[in-house]
Order: structure tokens, then C-alpha cells, then sequence
């Protein structure tokens, strides 16, 4: 099965919450969400007013943390799963599209409902190589979007790595002890999301195919995320002919968890290196090519719009590919009579 889907609130919707964006995709006749974790403002308070709660029963934020003093008074993370108690810091998450973990709950009960797919992209502006106060950040983006990917139902959370080190094989190998070590405290096997590592579309950026392949092999919860503009742009306009499309979609395939998730919108590019996310119509990444690959694939695959357009684009791919599934047909047919 194809399902095509959107990267964020669909622009026809009225309601900017997670349960808005899912019955809009639903009422699009589209079938995948790709929520997006923008706009939220996190702050570190006292727990004094959530004292013997759990975080999950807190109404008015998400909490993601909770730090409690050891016995030399230093703050150690303890998690969500514990009572708070007096001397505890919490860390909260104000958000848009849910003020708590029930509304979460909630929206991951309506998409089963509604059969609509759910994923979630980590903040854009990531940068986990380089160490410092942005890199901690970025970890901590990582981290909540992998807790708020769970209560909230979604298969994989997406995330860019960031800006490469002074050496690519350094780059490589942090990126390894990173997403290893998220990995074994963010399991799969207790119910989080995969951690779906997108491709570069920039040659600054860490992610080529090479590198994510690396990385999906040697740990179990990465899953590779195949976007076309991205592989397109840094390729220097790699993706022209049916052979081309066939070939990067047949390599992601092998890493695929569940479907094979993928994200697509024009795109335009200079030198191997992505400029701006284009309406799909735009530049020579076509969309038709693509269709007629998929058209005779049995595979599954997600289809996500990142265009501007967002769903007027989504439902146009939806659109070629029954056209070109529906040539197919015709084919049969005629050598049949």
C-alpha cells in the first residue's frame, strides 16, 4: 500500500492541535502525519504544585523530565515513570499541538481510528557532532521527541544530525556513540519510536546515504529516512530516470522499518547543495517518474509532502500514482485481448 501524507498542520485546517491535524489528513482522504515538534517553549521548574503525581497526570504541560538531588545534592535525571516528590526540578514542555499526556493519548486513539499513519520530525535546526551547548540541546530535542513520539503513537521520529566535524571519519563515529547510546536508553523494545536519521541535502551536513547505511547497521533502532529532494540536491541532480529513483528507493527499502517512509517536494540546487524546498511541479525532481516506479512495485511505502503547497501537493502525487497505476492496468489488459 502507498500512503501519502503531510509534513505539519495541514493549511486547510482550522484547529492547530495534533487532534486538528489528524482529522484534517483524514477529511484530505490522506493517510500519513508527519507532526512536527516547532514552537514549543520548554522551561525548569520547582515540583513544589505536582507533588505525588505522576508526570503523565500533569494537565497543563508535558513534562519530559524530572531531576531529583542524590545524596551529595547533585540533579540526576529519574525519568517520567516515578511520583514526584518535594525537592524535585521538572522540566516542562509547552506546546500548541497538546497541553498534556491524555490529549497525546488521545490523538494517537483517533489516527488508529482513522487509519492515519503518524511519525514526528525533531526540531530542523539540529546539531549533535560538534559538542557544547547546542549540541546538549539538540540531544534534549532528540530525546523529547522520542518520549512526546510515544505517548503521541508514532512509528519513527525523524531528525537531522547536524553540521560535520573537522573530519568526516570523526563525524561518523560520534554520530555512532550518539544515536547508539539514545538508542539503548530510547529502546525500541520498550515501546519508543525508531529514530529515523534523515539524508543530507547539503554537503556541510552529515547524512549521505553511505552514512546512514553505517549507522543502520550496527544499530538495531535507526532506520535510514529516504528524502528525495535531499538525495537529489547533494547528488548534484541524481534523480532523473526510472533507473535512478529505482535504485535509491530499492537501497532505503532495505532498511525500512514497518513501510518505507520518504519525504518529497521540489526542490531546486546548486553545486550539490539544496537551496529551497520548491511546489513538486517546480525543477527537474518529477514526481511522474517516481509513480511509474512505485506502480509496479509491491512494496509499501509513506509518501510524505514537504512542499509549500503541503496537501494540494499530497493529494496530486496520490493523483499520478493512480494514473500510472491505473496505465498499468491498461497495459495488461490490451495484451490480454
Amino acid at each position: 500500500m502507498i500512503k501519502f501524507g503531510v509534513a505539519g498542520i495541514p493549511l486547510t485546517s482550522k484547529g492547530r492541535t495534533y487532534m486538528d491535524s489528524i482529522q484534517e489528513v483524514a477529511n484530505l482522504g490522506l493517510n500519513s502525519l508527519e507532526v512536527q515538534l516547532l514552537r514549543v517553549n520548554v522551561s525548569e521548574d520547582p515540583a513544589i504544585e505536582y507533588v505525588d503525581m505522576y508526570p503523565k497526570d500533569v494537565t497543563d504541560s508535558i513534562i519530559v523530565d524530572v531531576l531529583r538531588p542524590d545524596d551529595t545534592g547533585n540533579y540526576r535525571s529519574i525519568g517520567t515513570e516515578k511520583e514526584i516528590e518535594e525537592d524535585d526540578i521538572v522540566q516542562e514542555i509547552f506546546w500548541n499541538m497538546a497541553r498534556n499526556y491524555d490529549e497525546l493519548k488521545e490523538g494517537s486513539e483517533i489516527a488508529r481510528e482513522l487509519d492515519v499513519d503518524i511519525s514526528m520530525h525533531a526540531p530542523y535546526y539540529m546539531d549533535l557532532l560538534n559538542g557544547g551547548e547546542m549540541a546538549e540541546k539538540s540531544l534534549n530535542h532528540l530525546r523529547w521527541s522520542l518520549l512526546i513520539g510515544k505517548a503521541m503513537g508514532a512509528k519513527r521520529i525523524i531528525t537531522h544530525t547536524g553540521f560535520y566535524t573537522r573530519k568526516k571519519s570523526e563525524s561518523l563515529k560520534n554520530a555512532l556513540d550518539i544515536y547508539a547510546d539514545v538508542a539503548k536508553k530510547f529502546s525500541h523494545e520498550n515501546g519508543y519510536p525508531y529514530i529515523g536519521v534523515e539524508a543530507s541535502g547539503k554537503k556541510d551536513l552529515f547524512g549521505t546515504q553511505k552514512e546512514l547505511f553505517y549507522l543502520a547497521d550496527r544499530i538495531p533502532e535507526v532506520e535510514p529516512i529516504l528524502n528525495f529532494p535531499h538525495i537529489h540536491s547533494i547528488n548534484n541532480g541524481s534523480l532523473i530516470d526510472a533507473k535512478n529513483f529505482e535504485d535509491v528507493v530499492a537501497a532505503f527499502a532495505k532498511y525500512a522499518k514497518y513501510d518505507l517512509y520518504s519525504e518529497f517536494g521540489g526542490v531546486e540546487y546548486d553545486n550539490g547543495n539544496e537551496l529551497k524546498i520548491t511546489a513538486i511541479k517546480h525543477g527537474d525532481l518529477k514526481f511522474e517518474t517516481l509513480a511509474e516506479v512505485i506502480s509496479t512495485s509491491d512494496r509499501d511505502m509513506d509518501i510524505i509532502s514537504m512542499s509549500p503547497l503541503l496537501e494540494h501537493d499530497a493529494q496530486y502525487m496520490e493523483l499520478m500514482y493512480w494514473r500510472a497505476l491505473s496505465k498499468k492496468y491498461q497495459k495488461k489488459l490490451a495484451k490480454k485481448i
